[in-house]
This record gives C-alpha cells, structure tokens and sequence, in this order.
C-alpha cells in the first residue's frame, strides 16, 4: 500500500526547510524517467521487410543491453512563478511544529521529517511568580527546537564536554579541599605539638621545683618525722610507691639531662641516705615500724635503680 501523498502545505513547508528534498521534485524526476522508459512500439512494415527476406537471414533483436542506451541529459525544471515563496526557517519550522500537534498523522509525517518528535514537550513555563504559564508560539517553537538540538549529536557532545568540564572542577575542588584539609591537619599537628612541649615544659619545670624543694628539705632536717622530705611528687608519706619513687629520682635528677653517669653517682648518695639503719638512728623510734616499712621500700628501690645504671655505665 502506497503511502498518502503530503498535502500542499506540508510540500511548502518541506520545500522551505530542504529545497533540494522538496518532496514535489522526485515526483517530478520520477514523472520524467517513466517517459524515458518508455519504447516506441515496433512496425508492422519492419515486421513484414523481415518476413520477406526469407527465413535465412537473421532477424535483428529489438532488444537494448542498458548500457547502449544514451543517457539524456535532463535540463533543471524551472522554478513556477506562481507558486508560494519559501518560508523563513523560524516560520517553516514553526509551521511545521503546529501541524505536527494538529493530528496523528501530522505528527507522523514530521517525525520522519526529523527524525524526531517535535510535538511532545510541554507548552508551560515558570512565571515570574513561580506560577506556570502557557508559552507564546514564538516560546514554544524555540523551545522545542533547543529539546530537539540537545537530542543531536551536537547537543550529546556539547553535553559530553560539559559533564567532562563539571567532572574536572569537581576533581580540582576535591584537590582543592584535600590541600585545605591537609595544611588545617598539618597546623592542627603543630598546635598540639606545641602544646605538649609546653605540656613538657611545665611538667619538668614542675619535677625540678620538687627536687629542689626534696634537697632543701633534707638539708634543714633537723631528725624529726614531720619533716622528713619523701621522695614522691607531692612530698607525702601516703603517696610513697615503687613507681611514684622510681619516676621521681628519674625525672627529678633529670636522667636524659644529666646523663647516666651523673645519675648514678645522684642514685649513690640518695643510697646511703635512705639506708634504713641511718634513717631508724636519726628518728630514734619515731613513727614506728610502719615508718621504717616505707622507708626500707624506698631504699631497696634506689638500690635496684643503682645497681641497673651501674650495669650500664
């Protein structure tokens, strides 16, 4: 079944968009090559010049092999005077989109036309307000024809180039932001190394004040146990433990300081001052066998921390 020839609107309105596939000339072309086709009917005087030769001689075969047939030339049909002039493209497309959402059978014309459907997008927009409203004709038709170009090849690769465009700012953002974290990591780092050297700082200024208050403190001892100076941080009795002992020799002299040498020769002299016969005889039974306890603890521990930096030096 042949399809339904255009109607005379639409051939304007094809002929404005593509003059060179207006669909009135392959009628034309093809009007012209079917009078080429045709042959002229033979003779009935041919036929009987044949039969009056006789049967001997051959007779000439009225038949044409296509390559002898001269090819004529077509001379270009000239343009008709009274036909309707073409279309400025804006109005031929938009002459075209109307009549595509006229009928079915419009639109299926210019689907095949383009390609495309030019008749289902929306014909409302935003208002100033944010309220919808209709397009004007001029609106629509533009905006159909922007939906249709992004469908091209050339709006897939406008598209391609701006995703390619977003991905690479992305990229540079989260470098960006991935510098940032790391310079606002690495001031963090300093800040907080800076205080723990403060932290240090103190915490040394800190042991150095109790050992020069532990040395003055043995120095005006005059024997009785109220003032005896324990070698803990806070200078008490109740706090006296092998660990509390041991940190504050170590951090009070000052061992990475002064040295091992040096801070054996300080664990020395704290050796013969804690001996418990030297202590009990200058407290002259004070405090009982408790105190004596403690003060045995404190010099088996000053004994054990002399005898391992002996080792060493």
């Amino acid at each position: 079944m042949n399809p339904e020839p255009a109607s005379p609107k639409r051939r304007h309105i094809l002929s404005s968009i593509n003059p060179q596939q207006s669909p009135e000339r392959p009628q034309r072309e093809a009007t012209g090559t079917q009078q080429d086709d045709v042959k002229p009917a033979a003779s009935v005087d041919d036929g009987d010049d044949a039969n009056a030769e006789g049967t001997t001689k051959p007779r000439r075969s009225r038949l044409r092999l296509k390559g002898e047939r001269k090819k004529r030339q077509r001379s270009p049909t000239p343009p008709n005077p009274y036909d309707a002039p073409p279309l400025d493209p804006d109005a031929a497309f938009r002459e075209s989109l109307f009549d595509a959402m006229a009928d079915d059978e419009g639109a299926a014309y210019w689907e095949g036309v383009y390609g495309q459907p030019i008749h289902v997008y929306s014909d409302e927009k935003v208002g100033p307000m944010g309220e919808l409203e209709k397009m004007t004709d001029e609106e629509y038709a533009a905006y159909v024809r922007q939906k249709m170009w992004e469908k091209t090849n050339a709006g897939l690769l406008e598209e391609r180039a701006r995703r390619e465009e977003e991905r690479k700012r992305r990229k540079e953002e989260e470098q960006q932001r991935r510098k940032e974290e790391r310079k606002s990591r690495k001031l963090q780092d300093e800040m907080e190394a800076s205080l723990r050297r403060a932290e240090e700082r103190r915490g040394a200024r800190r042991w150095v004040d109790a050992w020069d208050a532990y040395t003055k403190a043995w120095a005006a001892w005059d024997g009785a146990l109220e003032g005896l100076a324990w070698p803990v941080l806070s200078g008490l009795r109740k706090d006296v433990g092998e660990e509390a002992v041991r940190e504050f020799f170590v951090r009070g002299i000052g061992l990475e300081e002064v040295g091992e040498q040096q801070f054996a020769a300080k664990l020395k002299e704290e050796r013969v001052r804690w001996h418990p016969d030297k202590i009990q005889q200058r407290l002259g039974g004070q405090g009982g066998s408790d105190v004596l306890k403690d003060v045995t603890a404190i010099f088996q521990i000053v004994d054990k921390l002399w005898g391992q930096m002996r080792k060493k030096t």
